[in-house]
Parts: C-alpha cells; structure tokens; sequence
C-alpha cells in the first residue's frame, strides 16, 4: 500500500498527493515535513507539504486557501486521526488568526513556523 500526502501550492490554490519518502509503502501520519521535495505542476515553484488529512478548498476560495497558508506557516499540519481533544483546525482567516495565538501547544502544531514566500 501505498501512502500519500498532501502537498498544496498557495499561489496557485492547488493541492496534490504525493510521496513523502522514496519508500511510499512505509510511513507515518505524524510528518512534520517532507524528504522530498514537490513542485507546482502549473507555476514550478516548490509546494508545501500539509499532511494526510488535508481537505482542499474550491480554487476559488480565496480565505480558505488563506487560512490554511496561515496554518501552515504557524507549523500546523493536517495529521492524525482527528481523535483528539483539542479544537478543530479553522477554515476562515479570521478564526485561523485567534486559532494560532490561543493554540500554541495544539497537536497538530508538529512543524516549526515557515514564511511561505521565502519557502518556493
């Protein structure tokens, strides 16, 4: 069986399963990053990793693709089994702001903060 991840362009609003490891059979849904690295099919730059769960939102979307940038540059990813008792990730960016400040130690806050516009 082969595992795939969620990797997602914010530029483009686009998101796509890829492998994160050479070896695709083996893994872990509690990946914080990447080994490989995974370009935008549409603009060539490099696309963000989110995890196994992530759910992307219409193209057209524009403060949900907000939010979930957000996120990812605080370090959260879309991991896990969704058991758990802490609060669900926010799909608005205004929600997503407060979410970040009183959400600091969140279990799916498993990556260190990135800015995605030095990251492509």
């Amino acid at each position: 069986m082969e595992f795939l991840h969620k990797f997602a362009c914010f530029d483009c609003r686009v998101a796509f399963k890829r492998r994160v490891i050479e070896e695709s059979h083996t893994g872990t849904a509690w990946q914080a990053d990447s080994k490989l690295v995974h370009t935008c099919p549409n603009c060539g730059r490099r696309m963000a990793f989110l995890g196994r769960n992530f759910r992307a939102p219409r193209q057209s979307h524009k403060n949900k693709w907000q939010s979930v940038m957000l996120l990812w540059e605080a370090g959260f990813r879309y991991c896990g089994s969704g058991y758990h008792e802490d609060p669900a990730l926010p799909e608005s960016k205004a929600e997503t702001i407060e979410f970040i400040k009183n959400n600091i130690n969140h279990i799916q806050k498993i990556a260190g903060g990135k800015c995605w516009e030095k990251y492509t």
